[in-house]
């Protein structure tokens, strides 16, 4: 007995120092909890004590392991912070060795000196005085033997102004004494300054690039080369943009440029699901922020979306469009609203999966809808449950894929996932283990994708989840929805996994709604058996077996899915969703 609790102590600070390795954690924690409960391992009173000291200890190695786990991700997510805020500079940052090899460098770097830099080649730079085109790490040990800095352009024809400081200069700026030399370059295409002061001024499309060519600082020649118009058009517009903001010289303008800090952001596009207008928030009652995701057509028939509790099956983020043209087709209006503390919703203390309906409630009066059908995937069929047991004279019909049923216990546990392990018996018999392994389970994922998926791959018996929690589109967008379903903390998930591990504090045979529930019987998440006794346990219900699916279907089947959730009878062979191939 000492020896499985050594072994799980050693574990248990591996994974405080490897975040990978918690699934396996998990596991082991799962399979000691399931010893113990069983009694033929707990034949007398002394090693009734051994466990129970065991478990005791375990624990103390947990809060200790958890400290450590804590610092290290601490430092590992602060370094993704500062690398992201560095990403966001217009202006190119790179740090070099004492042999002029880039030691880091920003997007905006990579964009003026690209391939090299990522590979660790050599770079060559042209310098303009005197026409001379050199490596870059014979530039950086000129400026070091000459303690004086050197400007240069990434190439001949170059427009960038890039300078490479010596050691001595780096140092006094603030940056870090392993940099021998420091490049920085002006950037080459944040235009957001430029585009925020013609907005200001009112100034018309050719002047706006004008002005955004001086900001590159481009000469009126090359301006007007650049525009394809003749060189005394961009002189007009010049004199019409000094007019405009009140200024005399291209000095002048260059200053009124540097005034804003936009100069320093790098151009970024407009997400696709922005321009759907996706992301909404509305105030409930009470003051917080509830935010939902909206899309399709105005007069589709409205479904509200209880997702999984790890990510959003529909990508309406990712793929708006493509998401739109297949609700276009059947008629449909997805709405999915935000469970308190996920997203950017606010949190709130719920002691029930179903204090959420009253959110659910404000969001239908918002839209003034009547009545709305509900669709729910994996563990989401628990909150859709729960508000429709609120909401019954709201809802009209539901349609659960790939139903999660606290209730069910399953024969050979062992044989399932992760998430039923944990939500089924850690869940259950040690709650306060679960509230903190969540928080850890989720970086691991973010952390280590690849490694997450292949490990469900191998245990899965459904070649059709295979199939889809292999493409790279699927296990990217899991992994970004998962970090922007946390974004705000963790604490809403980690409050709805334990509402639902501790089981449903309602009754489903009081729900008098129509249910439909779809299910794969090679399902290692949420077992097939967990769906047919739901099913007896709903007064108005329908299971139905889709035959060669596992757990992940539904990332395909959603449109027909949804479809049914609005009330129409569109069968298995109706339109699906094509994953994105890139």
């Amino acid at each position: 007995m000492t020896s499985r609790f050594e072994e799980l102590t050693h574990l248990v600070y591996e994974a405080s120092l490897d975040n990978s390795l918690w699934p396996e954690l998990i596991s082991e924690l799962v399979e000691e909890v399931h010893r113990a409960r069983d009694s033929r391992y707990l034949e007398s009173p002394n090693q009734m004590e051994a466990e129970t000291r065991g478990f005791e200890n375990l624990s103390r190695h947990f809060r200790r392991a958890f400290s450590i786990s804590e610092r290290v991700v601490g430092l590992q997510e602060r370094e993704a912070y500062l690398s992201s805020i560095l990403n966001s500079f217009a202006f190119g940052v790179a740090l070099l060795n004492e042999e002029g090899q880039v030691l880091m460098a920003n997007s905006a770097m990579h964009e003026v000196l690209p391939t090299p830099v990522s590979m660790g080649g050599e770079v060559q730079v042209f310098l303009p005085k005197s026409g001379e085109e050199r490596g870059l790490s014979r530039c950086a040990e000129e400026v070091n033997r000459t303690g004086k800095a050197l400007e240069f352009q990434s190439q001949k024809d170059g427009a960038a102004d890039i300078i490479i400081l010596p050691r001595e200069d780096a140092a006094r700026i603030g940056f870090p004494s392993i940099a021998a030399s420091v490049v920085m370059s002006s950037g080459q295409q944040s235009h957001m300054g430029a585009d925020h002061l013609a907005k200001q001024h009112g100034l018309t499309r050719r002047e706006a690039e004008v002005l955004r060519h001086m900001g590159q600082s481009y000469d009126l020649r090359e301006a007007a080369r650049r525009m394809g118009i003749s060189y005394e058009s961009v002189r007009t517009y010049l004199k019409r943009v000094y007019g405009k903001t009140n200024t005399n010289s291209r000095s002048e303008v260059a200053a009124l440029l540097a005034q804003s800090p936009l100069v320093a952001v790098r151009s970024q596009d407009v997400p696709a699901s922005a321009l759907f207008q996706v992301r909404n928030r509305i105030t409930l009652s009470d003051g917080r922020q509830h935010e939902y995701f909206v899309l399709g057509p105005q007069d589709g028939a409205p479904v509200l979306v209880f997702d999984a509790l790890s990510g959003v099956t529909i990508d309406v983020i990712g793929y708006p469009q493509r998401c739109y043209d297949m609700l276009a087709k059947n008629g449909v209006r997805l709405i999915c609203p935000c469970r308190p503390g996920s997203f950017w919703s606010d949190p709130s203390e719920m002691s029930s999966l179903r204090d959420f309906a009253s959110d659910v409630r404000e969001l239908l009066d918002h839209f003034g809808i009547a009545k709305a059908g509900v669709l729910s995937v994996s563990f989401g069929s628990g909150s859709a449950l729960a508000v429709t047991h609120e909401l019954q004279d709201r809802i009209s019909k539901v349609v659960l894929s790939s139903a999660s049923y606290p209730f069910y216990r399953h024969e050979n546990w062992r044989e399932l996932d992760q998430f039923y392990h944990m939500s089924c018996i850690l869940g259950r018999h040690w709650p306060s283990m679960l509230r903190q392994i969540i928080p850890f389970l989720v970086r691991s994922i973010l952390q280590n994708k690849e490694r997450y998926f292949d490990r469900y791959c191998r245990r899965s018996r459904s070649a059709d989840d295979i199939r889809i929690l292999s493409c790279p589109v699927i296990r990217r967008r899991t992994a970004e929805m998962l970090a922007l379903r946390t974004a705000s903390g963790m604490e809403g998930m980690v409050e709805e996994n334990l509402l639902n591990a501790q089981g449903w504090d309602f009754d489903p045979s009081d729900i008098r709604t129509p249910v439909e529930i779809f299910q794969g019987p090679d399902d290692n998440v949420a077992p097939v058996q967990g769906a047919e006794l739901l099913q007896q346990h709903l007064h108005n219900a329908t299971l139905t077996i889709l035959e060669g699916k596992g757990h992940y279907h539904h990332i395909e089947n959603w449109p027909w899915l949804a479809a049914r959730a609005a009330g129409k009878d569109i069968g298995q062979d109706a339109l699906r969703y094509d994953i994105p191939e890139f």
